[in-house]
């Protein structure tokens, strides 16, 4: 048996709790269908070297659905580029790819909101090169994921926030009967018993937060903080009928008529209810709604380091971006991408509003893995796990 070396420890700082990834696996898996690929099983071992020039052989690891392969063909066959696509089921795979003395060539790959601390303190990102990447700049990117500090620091862009989406408040209007405006409203007596929560740490909890009064504190709270913000959550558990685990259990749900509202979930329910026949709707709330951001890095273990950076470039292409807004159900960084879809998939977000609409939005990291001042991630699952007991 091979003996161990410090990759096995470093992966394990890296990891956040299988909530985390369980439920950003499901939000993609449940549109896309799950990945059969195992992940990574074809990346080749790392031999660092350099290409000069915007060709050859593409190493890429990625969300099924989000590897761009049909939008880059054209582009990829112009440049006499290969890509290899290895999909990744969750965030730790690629952190096992690039991580210890086993880490294996990859050119590019994605991280999720919350996950730039992590891999910033393992230290196996690659500085990009703005002057590469010019579809990325101040005038067609909306501001929110413009050098914003999940990507951005040190003065130096990390990562590269192409493709995001919201999770809110959904409703049957026809069961819940009135207009709800605010989180608030779902503790009308109206939905006693109708309400459902969605098992996700990664939107739900700054939604809590802010509900609460912690949304300006979110993810750095202290223990009382944490222990007051629950406490007066309790309110809502008493509405609540069901703890779903994925975006399909919420589907379920609402189209057997079991729940009228559910808390948080991915905003675009309403398609996949229409497809079994029952109305519901997204609605954004006084309080706003949550984000999640996925954003493409180049690994210290990538070879083809100029074409990746061009990847990158072809990612936040307007018609690209309209693309993979559709297929993916998600909402594009560039300013150019909504005039190009069509009207169903503009309409996942209100374009035409972005900055007002923006207003009341944040996108949340994480929170600390380790603090003698906060409560830890470890903390709010704890007190989580507490929340939903007897459900």
């Amino acid at each position: 048996m091979k003996p161990k070396d410090n990759q096995s420890v470093e992966i394990g700082r890296a990891r956040t709790a299988d909530l985390f990834n369980e439920v950003m696996l499901g939000r993609r898996s449940f549109m896309l269908g799950t990945a059969a690929v195992a992940a990574g099983a074809t990346l080749g071992a790392w031999v660092p070297s350099a290409r000069a020039a915007v060709s050859g052989n593409l190493e890429v690891m990625a969300w099924e659905g989000y590897t761009l392969e049909p939008e880059t063909a054209e582009w990829r066959k112009a440049n006499n580029v290969t890509m290899r696509a290895a999909i990744m089921s969750n965030q730790d795979d690629v952190t096992a790819k690039v991580v210890g003395s086993n880490a294996v060539r990859l050119d590019l790959a994605e991280y999720s909101n919350g996950y730039n601390a992590i891999y910033k303190e393992l230290d196996v990102l690659t500085e990009l090169d703005v002057g590469k990447i010019p579809n990325y700049n101040k005038g067609d990117i909306y501001a929110p994921f413009f050098e914003g500090d999940m990507w951005f620091w040190d003065g130096k862009n990390w990562a590269m926030p192409w493709v995001w989406g919201l999770d809110t408040i959904v409703v049957n209007p026809e069961l819940v009967g009135f207009e709800v405006k605010s989180y608030e409203d779902l503790l009308r007596p109206e939905l006693t018993g109708k309400l459902a929560f969605l098992d996700n740490p990664l939107t739900v909890w700054p939604q809590i937060a802010k509900v609460t009064g912690y949304g300006e504190k979110f993810p750095n709270l202290t223990k009382d903080e944490l222990a007051d913000c629950f406490e007066k959550l309790k309110p809502y558990r008493d509405q609540t009928k069901v703890f779903a685990s994925s975006n399909g259990d919420v589907i379920s749900l609402f189209a057997s008529g079991e729940i009228a509202a559910c808390f948080c979930v991915w905003s675009a329910v309403p398609l996949e209810t229409a497809k079994q026949n029952v109305k519901t709707v997204s609605i954004y709330p006084k309080e706003g709604a949550a984000v999640w951001a996925d954003a493409w890095f180049i690994p210290k273990t990538a070879e083809n380091i100029e074409t990746a950076h061009a990847f990158i470039n072809e990612a936040l292409k307007p018609e690209i971006q309209a693309s993979i807004s559709k297929t993916a159900v998600a909402a594009a960084v560039s300013k150019k991408a909504p005039p190009l879809m069509d009207a169903e998939t503009r309409a996942l977000f209100d374009y035409d509003n972005f900055d007002e609409q923006f207003k009341a939005m944040k996108v949340y990291g994480q929170p600390p893995r380790t603090s003698t001042e906060f409560a830890t991630y470890d903390d709010w699952l704890q007190v989580w796990a507490d929340f939903r007991a007897g459900f």
